[in-house]
């Protein structure tokens, strides 16, 4: 009878023994392809991050008081009235064009303030009413690009459903998910509110829904400082609302590629026919990539750190158990050896037995590193304040060859050290002691 004929054999007499090899092999494998998968999409999602976020340059408007034409008496006060220019989509054109730009954002925080029409609000400890019955407004951050306000790179909002607000949406908003539970709101439906400002009512379709305001500001005065109230709106329906018919800000980040050549784009930037000679100013900031670039470090360390952890602990403890399984056949090995078989065969048959456990197990484990890879995901956001959808923790062939190819190399390595344990000794010694 040959090796793998008696591997087989092996097999099936130990099926307790098999069994408990193949869900160790399954774990490890699994816990592996897992630790690989966040370390690399952590590495994956900073690299993605540099190139959408890894620096920006603040363009805002030079509030300097040259910039301002002389007081005028109002019933509020003294006005001064800006002179200067603004941000418009000329400007936004031209700076998009510019090799090393990966996108822009403007947001102005409480830049609109809208009362509920068709839906309500968390009530403050005082009910003040100055929308004609409308109930109290509560202000809106009006933002171009959702993903890239503070609140969401800093993790203190999470998008938990739909998308973000981008640059093309029109009447588009996000809201709590706090807000979106009381009245039984989801994505893709429609909340009504009336603006004060432009004394006009205005449909937003639910674009996303955000987490984090949970237990802030319950005990608010009024409406508008409860936070899960508040939200966001896009920046074009606002300005369809004043019915502007040009697009004037006050501020805009342009996001660039590379930290190190800021300063070559702010350059470049400030020499477009568009910009030179406006009343702008500039200031350079990587704080919004450290934002996420830190907590994806750090996971990228805890997948590397679990990574070698696994191996070293799996590898220790396979050989252990293969050294027992293997002295308990002392007998068998002994009378093979006496009936004419060589050593290279027996180890041949302890190894087949070894891999015909193992390649289950490596199925076993791809499966279950897929199944699981989502939820691993949804967790390790929870726990870093990363959003879920800058984590790709898909397991990839890379992968699954690195942890079985090297699997079965410790597996080999394993078989022989538990091998010489019991064939460094001659068949008539093995025999005579198990009599």
């Amino acid at each position: 009878m040959n090796f793998f004929k008696r591997a087989v054999l092996c097999c099936g007499r130990q099926k307790i023994r098999g069994v408990i090899l193949l869900l160790l092999f399954t774990a490890l494998a699994t816990m592996a392809l897992i630790a690989l998968s966040v370390s690399h999409a952590s590495a994956e999602s900073s690299a993605d991050m540099k190139k959408t976020i890894g620096a920006s340059i603040r363009i805002a408007l030079d509030e300097s008081r040259e910039n301002f034409g002389p007081g005028q008496q109002t019933e509020g006060g003294v006005a001064y009235q800006y002179n200067g220019d603004y941000i418009t989509q000329e400007i936004i054109d031209a700076i998009s064009k510019v090799e090393g730009v990966t996108g822009y954002s403007a947001e102005t925080e409480s830049g609109y303030w809208g009362a509920a029409v068709n839906f309500d609000y968390f009530p403050g400890a005082f009910q003040i009413d100055y929308s004609g019955g409308r109930g109290q407004p509560v202000p809106y951050t009006v933002t171009f690009n959702s993903q890239l306000s503070r609140k969401f790179l800093n993790g203190t909002y999470t998008l938990t459903a739909g998308r973000h607000i981008g640059p093309k949406d029109s009447f588009a908003a996000l809201i709590s998910k706090e807000l979106a539970d009381k009245n039984q709101l989801s994505v893709g439906d429609r909340i009504t509110m009336y603006d004060l400002d432009t004394d006009s009512e205005n449909t937003f379709e639910i674009v996303g829904i955000f987490s984090g305001t949970e237990g802030m500001s319950k005990n608010a005065m009024m409406a508008d400082g409860i936070a899960a109230n508040q939200g966001y709106i896009d920046g074009n329906s606002y300005q369809k609302m004043w019915k502007e018919t040009t697009l004037e800000l006050g501020s805009l980040d342009v996001y660039i590629d590379s930290a190190e050549n800021a300063d070559n784009l702010l350059s470049i930037l400030q020499n477009l026919p568009e910009l030179k000679g406006k009343t702008f100013t500039y200031s350079v900031n990587t704080e919004n990539f450290d934002l996420i670039s830190d907590p994806l470090s750090s996971l990228r360390a805890m997948g590397n750190t679990a990574v070698l952890a696994v191996t070293a602990a799996g590898a220790a403890l396979i050989t252990f158990l293969l050294i027992l399984r293997t002295r308990g056949r002392k007998r068998e090995a002994g009378i093979l050896m006496a009936l004419g078989r060589s050593k290279g065969n027996i180890v041949l048959q302890f190894l087949t037995e070894t891999i015909l456990t193992a390649v289950p197990a490596a199925w076993a484990s791809w499966g279950f590193s897929a199944l699981l890879s989502e939820r691993i995901r949804d967790f390790l956001a929870g726990q870093s304040s990363i959003e879920a959808s800058l984590l790709h923790t898909a397991v990839r062939p890379a992968d699954l060859a690195a942890v079985y190819g090297f699997g079965a190399l410790i597996l080999v390595l394993a078989v022989l050290l538990a091998s010489v344990t019991v064939l460094r000794l001659k068949p008539g010694r093995i025999l005579s002691k198990m009599e």
